[in-house]
């Protein structure tokens, strides 16, 4: 097994896990499931999460971006992001659901990677957001945040890279016809 395979294999645990913890009920950062939000529509909830995304990259040193492609594989592409259900009651055209996106964190000087960790975790006790950091599939750490207004951050770092999640507080499930389009790279402002 070549190494980019493993690597490849590595995050894409990585990122079932995080897909696993996105697509769970909202809460806040009190623990407290919230309802969804009748107000907010999936434009809405993606431009919020790629607000908060691009507000954390931000704070990284310059030459940092968010890319939806692999620089291990030039194959593989995240998705433009998804909805998925709030709750286990999916078969509903009802159901509420959150949406979710995840990206490759890069940067040009991919040796400063190993220290957006503490970077990241920073800025978020800066603005006063609660996180909790847990080991989760094999050699991957993963720092998730959920902010007062519902939505929810998850920073994966592990020894070939790393990357960061977001996901929005639920909502009213949209017309089939709604496809997410997240952008593919997310630049520092």
């Amino acid at each position: 097994m070549t190494n980019a395979t493993r690597r490849r294999k590595a995050f894409g645990s990585s990122s079932i896990a995080v897909a696993v913890l996105l697509s769970a009920c909202t809460t806040t950062e009190n623990g407290k499931v919230t309802e969804a939000d009748m107000n907010l529509t999936r434009p809405q909830a993606q431009a919020k999460v790629i607000e908060y995304l691009t507000e954390t990259i931000a704070a990284l040193p310059p030459g940092a971006y968010l890319t939806r492609y692999s620089e291990l594989n030039k194959k593989v592409t995240l998705s433009p992001g998804g909805t998925v259900p709030c709750n286990d009651s999916n078969l509903s055209k009802d159901t509420s659901v959150d949406y979710g996106v995840t990206y490759f964190l890069e940067s040009s000087d991919a040796a400063s990677i190993p220290g957006f960790g503490d970077t990241i975790r920073n800025l978020w006790t800066e603005r006063g957001w609660k996180f909790r950091t847990y080991d989760s599939a094999g050699d991957t750490t993963s720092t998730e945040t959920i902010l007062p207004d519902g939505y929810r951050m998850v920073f994966d770092e592990h020894p070939r890279g790393a990357g960061l999640s977001g996901s929005s507080p639920c909502f009213t499930r949209p017309e089939a016809s709604d496809h997410p389009n997240a952008p593919v790279q997310i630049d520092q402002p």
